[in-house]
């Protein structure tokens, strides 16, 4: 009787935990979003500073579509006056090659303007999970 009461108030102990523990929601993305930038580049694990040094940014995106649908992206990455040139890369599998050169280095808030315009929702940063553009 006496671990009965012992396990009832732990329990009970437990659950008051965690409902005062505050939770913040993230999406677990059980396979990558199509359509999702890749970035692998060991400056990359601070996004503020990688993107606020860099003027020249490689990038593949995961499953970018048709020809199409690729060159509407290119097409919108370049359409901002800020960007120097845009290039398309090899496709590798599932991954299409993007390199972006900027006259001037910009933020990541800039970054995530751009990709968002071009249809690119989706980002995951060297080993950190998929992330919407907008928190990466």
């Amino acid at each position: 009787m006496k671990i009965i009461k012992t396990l009832l108030i732990s329990c009970m102990l437990t659950g008051a935990a965690a409902v005062s523990a505050k939770v913040t929601p993230q999406a677990i993305y059980s396979e990558t979003p199509a359509k999702t930038i890749i970035i692998k580049h060991p400056d990359a694990a601070d996004a503020n500073v990688y993107f606020s040094k860099s003027t020249v940014v490689s990038f593949e995106v995961y499953k970018a579509g048709t020809k199409d649908e690729v060159a509407k992206m290119i097409k919108s990455l370049k359409s901002d006056a800020n960007v120097q040139s845009v290039s398309e890369g090899s496709l590798t599998g599932d991954y299409q090659s993007i390199t972006i050169t900027l006259k001037a280095a910009k933020n990541k808030a800039w970054f995530a303007s751009e990709f968002k315009k071009a249809g690119l929702n989706h980002i995951k940063i060297n080993n950190n999970p998929v992330v919407e553009v907008e928190k990466m």
